[in-house]
């Protein structure tokens, strides 16, 4: 008999966990095509692996961008692929719970529904990003208490104000730790003439980006000389890293403060009580859950595995006999389990 399994499509990196919880995949959001007839050749780190040993033959293409579904061919393909990657695991038939951001339109939703059924899922049902999120935390939104999240993920961020099984507000904006990567890029093309890979980006933004300046450090940087070519080498610090970020951040910072100055006025000891819940990948910023305190005037818990909480949270709801999960809420005929202790770390203003 088949199972049900959680799907979170990220921006950056895809996972599927059971109904217990058990991460059953975990890649990079990433396809190798075959550049004459489309057909999928590798998924995840293995296609990464594959450029520069195809002669050409092969292009990488990310499925997903700022939660948005590029392809829809290859969607069908990427649902066939993921399946058989689990099927030794739930069956070859799951049911499927797909979390998915905010700004995912009807058309992204449907196609991703066509192609898991395609692919052999009896059933395809959704749940927003952030209402995840406030499950994997274990926070018990169907209780008369608001409560509230935000994922930072790679492509989007999510943010929602949750009370009695329902989202009482929320913003998800496609803003998120891949344009804080795309502004050092920039800042190194127009500053000193280096070109580099994102990769190296990234490196850059985990080694001495901060939403909360603290301390000046430095980095140096090897790229690719902008007018002859030749490798290079330049120092970058903090200061200059930092602003080149600020613009990204803010924006993160505002959707959480819309979503606090929209709700009930009644809900606002309810947040200042059981503060904002902070996860997905972007929210390992250093400094970032510090400013983000400082922001909107309430604690903020972060994750203790953030960019798994959104998975584990549509997991969660797998363990109910019935789940009904929906873009807009989640409304349990019964209240999830009770499991402490809860992943969040204690309240806090920083990490």
């Amino acid at each position: 008999m088949s199972g049900r399994v959680a799907l979170d499509l990220g921006t950056r990196h895809t996972r599927l966990a059971d109904a217990a919880g058990k991460i059953l995949f975990e890649d990079e959001t990433l396809a190798a095509v075959n550049l004459r007839d489309g057909s999928l050749v590798a998924f995840g780190s293995a296609a990464r692996a594959l450029i520069g040993r195809s002669a050409g033959e092969v292009g990488l293409v990310r499925p997903v961008v700022r939660g948005q579904l590029q392809d829809l061919q290859l969607t069908d393909k990427v649902a066939t692929h993921l399946l058989e990657k689990v099927a030794g695991q739930v069956g070859r038939h799951p049911e499927v719970l797909c979390s998915v951001p905010g700004l995912a339109t009807g058309v992204q939703k449907r196609a991703m529904e066509r192609a898991f059924k395609q692919a052999g899922a009896p059933k395809v049902e959704f749940i927003d990003h952030a209402v995840a999120t406030g499950i994997g935390f274990r926070l018990h939104i169907e209780e008369p208490v608001a409560t509230m999240t935000l994922d930072a993920g790679a492509g989007t961020t999510d943010v929602a104000v949750m009370a009695l099984g329902g989202t009482v507000t929320k913003a998800s904006i496609p803003v998120g730790g891949d344009d804080i990567d795309r502004s050092i890029r920039q800042l190194l093309a127009r500053s000193f003439d280096l070109v580099v890979p994102t990769e190296v980006a990234e490196q850059v933004k985990k080694a001495v980006v901060t939403a909360w300046r603290e301390s000046e450090q430095k980095i140096e940087v090897t790229g690719r000389d902008a007018s002859n070519g030749t490798p290079r080498t330049v120092v970058i610090s903090t200061s200059e890293a930092s602003a080149a970020a600020a613009e990204h951040v803010r924006a993160m910072l505002e959707a959480a403060v819309s979503c606090i100055v929209t709700a009930p006025p009644d809900l606002a000891n309810d947040l200042l009580t059981k503060g904002l819940h902070l996860a997905g990948e972007g929210a390992m910023l250093p400094g970032f859950a510090r400013k983000l305190a400082s922001a909107t005037g309430i604690p903020v818990h972060l994750a203790a595995d953030p960019s798994r909480t959104a998975v584990h949270g549509a997991a969660r709801c797998l363990r109910q006999p019935e789940p009904r999960a929906t873009s807009e809420a989640v409304r349990p005929k019964a209240a999830p389990p009770r499991d402490p202790p809860p992943p969040g770390a204690p309240a806090s203003r920083g990490r």
